[in-house]
């Protein structure tokens, strides 16, 4: 799963509301609430970087974090579910 290039699903809106992202999807009439970690995870995922890169890049972000590799793969197969991204 590491080398899958995550996508953002079509159809889904999001807002920014005192700082928060709040996304919606129409279609099934519900809207899900992104911390601030889970919304950073998101913004990377553009369809172009895998899911190594974006563990690179995060974890080039916050060095003393150590491994994030489980995290940002816990983040993606939450938003997954969610119906917020798309895997091949």
């Amino acid at each position: 799963m590491i080398d899958l290039v995550p996508t953002r699903a079509e159809g889904v809106e999001s807002e920014v509301i005192d700082g928060e992202m709040i996304f919606y999807r129409p279609q099934t009439t519900s809207a899900i609430y992104l911390n601030s970690t889970a919304a950073v995870i998101w913004g990377l995922c553009d369809g172009k970087r895998s899911v190594r890169q974006i563990t690179d890049l995060l974890g080039d972000s916050y060095p003393d974090a150590g491994d994030l590799t489980e995290e940002v793969l816990n983040a993606i197969g939450e938003l997954r579910g969610s119906g917020l991204l798309v895997l091949p």
